[in-house]
């Protein structure tokens, strides 16, 4: 990542939209947070947001991420778990909205190291960098917030300031708080913690949300600090202390739900509405093929019959449709060079064309 980033001077990337794919260029899983919130975007009623003070495994007080159809249809929901880089669906869930921006930390390879400034009381001696005896050290007596925390961590463990000239992207948050994003090799696997490092010291890993920098909330914006635009590296001695908090973990189940891509839009001279229910049942016919754990041939032979009719109307794109059967139908374990699944797709897309559809609608092509 280099270059001008968001909340640079008059360039700044005040709208969602415009932040989102930014942070999907520089590689990360983005999803949509509510207006002016550090909370997730609900798409289901059955899968609202959780109120103050609840708590959800999956993120939402509702059904699980695994039983919400939005993923595998291409719809945000569930939070983190929706994350994407897929530009279409940037522009898809943000466009005409005012969603800040989440950006989900394990799959994107980063760790916030979030540093509070709560003006909390402070804690009992071994609280404040759990596992280190502090006994006597000359610097516990300045510590006041998450800053002085890691600056004495920095200190016991004899390592170079992480906060004096910021080698990695640095944001001050609107309570005063400072995030330090570092980038992780594939390999190394984290998970969030509060306090487990230290004091006022959360750590966001793995199944866990950054606000993206540039985000503007209710309480104010994610402000860059200092001229840095590109992660460093996690410093090897930070990631030998998370191991030795816990916060290190062997689970290599980081990545979003794959979803099938969705081929490009006809030419602009269709109808708009005939491509609308095109693009419409395209998405239908992808989730349930992606979705299938029986009768998968069957389904498929089913979808390629329906899309192919769409084809034959003029609506949809043959190889592009075929391509995107082949990745929905992988989604549900079938290897995608298998023979059988590939003379099915082709010939339930020619059975299709050869009996083009008639849209219900004023002015389609039939």
């Amino acid at each position: 990542m280099g270059g001008r980033g968001p909340g640079d001077g008059e360039c700044a990337l005040t709208r969602g939209l415009e932040l989102a794919l930014w942070c999907a260029e520089q590689g990360w899983w983005v999803h949509p947070l509510l207006p002016g919130s550090k909370r997730p975007a609900a798409n289901c009623p059955q899968c609202r947001p959780p109120a103050p003070g609840e708590r959800a495994a999956c993120g939402f007080a509702g059904r699980d991420a695994g039983e919400c159809g939005c993923l595998t249809a291409g719809r945000h929901c569930h939070g983190v778990r929706a994350a994407t880089r897929e530009r279409e669906l940037v522009h898809r869930w943000w466009r005409g909205r005012d969603f800040a921006v989440g950006v989900a930390t394990g799959p994107s390879g980063v760790l916030v190291v979030d540093l509070d400034d709560h003006h909390h009381p402070l804690p009992k001696l071994e609280l404040l960098l759990p596992g280190i005896d502090l006994t006597g050290h000359p610097d516990v007596g300045r510590v006041r917030t998450g800053v002085d925390v890691l600056k004495l961590l920095c200190g016991v463990r004899r390592a170079a300031s992480l906060l004096e000239a910021p080698p990695t992207l640095t944001v001050r948050t609107p309570s005063g708080g400072v995030h330090l994003w570092y980038r992780v090799e594939e390999k190394a696997r984290f998970v969030q913690g509060a306090g487990r490092l230290g004091w006022q010291v959360d750590v966001r890993a793995g199944w866990s949300t950054a606000v993206a920098p540039g985000t503007v909330t209710a309480a104010g914006r994610y402000q860059l600090v200092g001229p840095e635009r590109r992660l460093a590296r996690l410093p090897r001695w930070l990631a030998l202390e998370l191991a030795r908090v816990g916060l290190r973990t062997r689970d290599p189940a980081l990545s979003p739900p794959r979803r099938p891509r969705l081929p490009r839009p006809g030419p602009d001279h269709r109808p708009h509405d005939a491509r609308a229910y095109a693009a419409a049942a395209l998405r239908r016919e992808l989730a349930t093929v992606a979705a299938a754990r029986t009768g998968r041939n069957d389904l498929l032979n089913r979808a390629g019959f329906r899309l192919g009719q769409l084809v034959g109307a003029g609506l949809l794109e043959h190889d592009q449709v075929h391509q995107a059967l082949t990745e929905a139908a992988a989604l549900a374990g079938v290897d995608p060079g298998e023979a059988k699944a590939q003379s099915t797709i082709r010939r339930a897309l020619q059975a299709g064309i050869r009996s083009p559809r008639t849209i219900p609608i004023p002015g389609a092509r039939s």
